[in-house]
């Protein structure tokens, strides 16, 4: 039961990084990539990065579910992808320093259907919170029960300031506390204020570091990793994919003991590091297992 299976968005991201500040109505340099990304399918392939066995449940447009599936393979994810007549997801992020900037079509994530996902094998059950906008209660409680019912743990990133805001904050706190694991960063625990309405509430701070919150009221720290900042992009991702691969190789996992949090904060700010250094929300492609 040390398995992970990750739901939720899949994107192509534009990623934008200006050479200069920008100038308006005419060209600035800038390096541009493309690549896959999504804020589930990126935590995905960093559990993988990380050695533990996980699986992935998204939805894309039809034409390419054969070509994403085979992506998520090379990334030693086992991806089960569901299907819409909506265009896959796309994301532009222009990053500026520290910070970035996201312009987002959901597209075919809109239509993740949950109630086709089986829990059932898996230690850790993954959500991104992106998954969650415009679900009722009662639609997300009756997979949380799923989830538990199948003994796995229920993690779940909020996944956006704006769209929390959108949504409305009372309705996705109570979304999110469902969760045993909450994922906020700070500004969004600033919103949403979830320690102790969930067994664990670990909060990223970006280069100061990440704090862990149990239900009883400890407090478990641990300090960023340096790294050369190249893109910031899927800093989050890479730090909630680290935690989790190394949580659930610690043993009684799921009791969330601190020496098992401890541990895997400290790999989850390990995974951050390498992420800020690289130009993407992924790692490289791993050689064939």
């Amino acid at each position: 039961m040390n398995k992970i299976l990750v739901i939720g968005d899949v994107i192509e991201d534009l990623i934008v990084i200006p050479e200069e500040k920008i100038r308006p109505n005419t060209d600035t340099k800038a390096q541009i990539q493309k690549s896959m990304g999504g804020q589930a399918a990126n935590v995905a392939a960093w559990v993988s990065h990380n050695g533990a066995a996980v699986s992935f449940v998204g939805c894309v447009g039809s034409a390419d579910v054969v070509k994403l599936e085979q992506e998520l393979t090379a990334q030693g994810i086992n991806g089960s992808l569901q299907s819409s007549s909506k265009p896959t997801g796309s994301l532009v992020v222009l990053v500026d320093g520290q910070s970035r900037s996201m312009l987002t079509d959901r597209g075919a994530n809109q239509d993740l259907n949950l109630a086709k996902i089986d829990p059932t094998g898996f230690g850790v059950v993954y959500i991104s919170g992106y998954s969650l906008l415009g679900r009722s209660f009662e639609e997300v409680s009756t997979f949380a029960s799923k989830v538990k019912a199948a003994g796995a743990l229920l993690a779940i990133d909020p996944g956006s300031y704006g769209f929390i805001n959108d949504h409305g904050v009372d309705s996705f706190r109570e979304l999110i506390s469902l969760a045993d694991i909450a994922f906020p960063n700070q500004e969004e625990q600033d919103l949403l204020e979830l320690s102790g309405k969930v067994r664990l509430n670990v909060v990223t701070s970006g280069h100061l570091g990440a704090k862990a919150y149990t239900s009883d009221g400890e407090l478990i720290e641990v300090a960023s990793i340096g790294s050369n900042l190249v893109d910031p992009t899927g800093a989050g991702d890479a730090f909630c994919g680290g935690f989790l691969a190394q949580l659930v190789q610690e043993p009684g996992f799921q009791l969330l003991a601190s020496e098992s949090v401890a541990n895997a904060l400290r790999a989850g700010a390990e995974a951050g590091s390498k992420a800020v250094g690289i130009m993407g929300a992924r790692p490289e492609v791993l050689p064939s297992k």
